[in-house]
Parts: structure tokens; C-alpha cells; sequence
């Protein structure tokens, strides 16, 4: 008849097992050097100091990707976030800077007066190529005749002999004049588009990317810039 022989463990084995698992707890919970700067990009970057808070920073996702980057060395990447003054002073932005580029384009405006919001979003548009000038003898706007030596003004003949009217660009509320195709102030919400131009390493999804923004009362504000997450799939256009 076969005996069965039951092993209780001891103090000692119920020691060890534990220290062991503890030991495996804590590897697993430190942080990994080669994905520190990595964060989910589901969200933009939230930093605020003082009355200045920048909300939802992100670089915008190239649908056109190269490969593992989203935006190739060399190239341009743009921007896109909310700039908000919740203090009773206006402020402007200065300027921005990023290590990872060699310079960065700020158009649009640049004034943020207190208790609005400056809107980032996207590269600018694209300049619109001046009409070509009519023919000679051919009337400019349909059914109003050509007069010589003077253009015809939209929905109306020019008076013989009268001077072409001119246009003068008004100045910004900085002072400068803002460049074809900025979009109107209008509701609290003023419009801006900022780049980063000369990319001096590829710009891949994970990783975070420091940005500068100087601005003139609240000084600089360093933000961690993620690359924006796709809302749709992602289309690798590499050979």
C-alpha cells in the first residue's frame, strides 16, 4: 500500500516567494529610459503660467506620412492649439522656438487681449494669384464698357477721365499690417498659424517635442508637444 507524503512549506519558502514577487512589482514599476518622453496623443498638451494658458498643443497629423515619420527632416510641421488670457491685461506672443527646428513662422495675429482666446490651427493658407488684366478693348466686368487708361470698378463703368481707385491696407491691432488671407477678429476669438519650418530630425508619432512660446507680459512657456492621434487610419505613402 502506497503512502502519500504531504510537504508543508515553511516560514522561510513563504519569505522568499514574497520578497521575489516584490522584487519583480518594483522592475516592473519603474520607468523605462527609452519611452519616458513617450505620452499618448490623444490629448494635446495643457500647460498654464499665470493668466496664460495654452490648451490642447499638438503637431497636427500628416495624412501623407513618409514611412515611420510623420513629417520628414528638412520639412515643415504645423501647429495647432488654444492660446487663452484669463488675466484683466493684454498680452502678446513674442515669438516661438523649438530645438527641433530652425526657425518657426508665426502669421495671423499675435495680440492677446485680456479674456480672449488665440486660436492655432494649421498651416496658412495658400497666397491667391493675382487676376490677370484684361485685353485691350475687352471690358473687364461683363456688360460695362472698357474705358482707356482707367480699370472698371466691379458692378459699375468707371467715368471717362477718372482716376483708378486705390486700396490701403489697414494695420493690424499690433501695428503690422496682417498678411492676404487672415481671418477676421470676431467673437473673443482671434485666429493665428504657427510652423515649424527646417525640421532638423524626423517628427514621429510617441514621442513629445519641446516648443517655445515668448510672450510679452508672461514671458516663456516651455510645452511638450505630442504629434496629434489620427482620427482615421493612416496612410504610409513610403515606397
Amino acid at each position: 500500500m502506497s503512502r502519500i507524503v504531504r510537504i508543508r512549506p515553511t516560514a522561510a519558502a513563504l519569505v522568499g516567494a514574497v520578497a521575489a514577487a516584490v522584487t519583480l512589482a518594483g522592475c516592473g514599476a519603474g520607468q523605462i529610459t527609452q519611452t519616458d518622453t513617450q505620452l499618448s496623443a490623444v490629448d494635446g498638451a495643457n500647460v498654464q503660467v499665470g493668466t496664460i494658458a495654452i490648451r490642447d498643443s499638438v503637431i497636427e497629423f500628416n495624412d501623407r506620412a513618409q514611412g515611420a515619420a510623420v513629417y520628414p527632416r528638412g520639412g515643415s510641421a504645423p501647429l495647432s492649439m488654444s492660446i487663452v488670457n484669463a488675466g484683466a491685461q493684454a498680452d502678446r506672443l513674442v515669438s516661438v522656438s523649438s530645438p527641433i527646428a530652425t526657425s518657426v513662422q508665426i502669421t495671423g495675429t499675435s495680440d492677446l487681449p485680456a479674456g480672449q482666446r488665440l486660436l492655432v490651427e494649421g498651416a496658412p493658407p495658400a497666397p491667391v494669384a493675382p487676376a490677370l488684366p484684361a485685353a485691350p478693348g475687352a471690358p473687364a466686368v461683363p456688360g460695362a464698357p472698357a474705358v482707356p487708361g482707367a480699370p472698371a470698378t466691379p458692378g459699375a463703368p468707371a467715368a471717362p477721365g477718372a482716376p483708378a481707385p486705390t486700396t490701403t491696407a489697414t494695420p493690424g491691432p499690433g501695428g503690422s499690417t496682417p498678411p492676404p488671407g487672415t481671418p477676421p477678429v470676431s467673437g473673443g476669438i482671434r485666429e493665428a498659424n504657427i510652423v515649424l519650418t527646417g525640421l532638423r530630425e524626423d517628427i514621429t508619432a510617441g514621442p513629445t517635442y519641446p516648443v517655445t512660446f515668448t510672450f510679452e507680459k508672461a514671458g516663456q512657456i516651455q510645452v511638450p508637444v505630442p504629434v496629434q492621434n489620427p482620427s482615421g487610419p493612416r496612410e504610409n505613402t513610403a515606397e
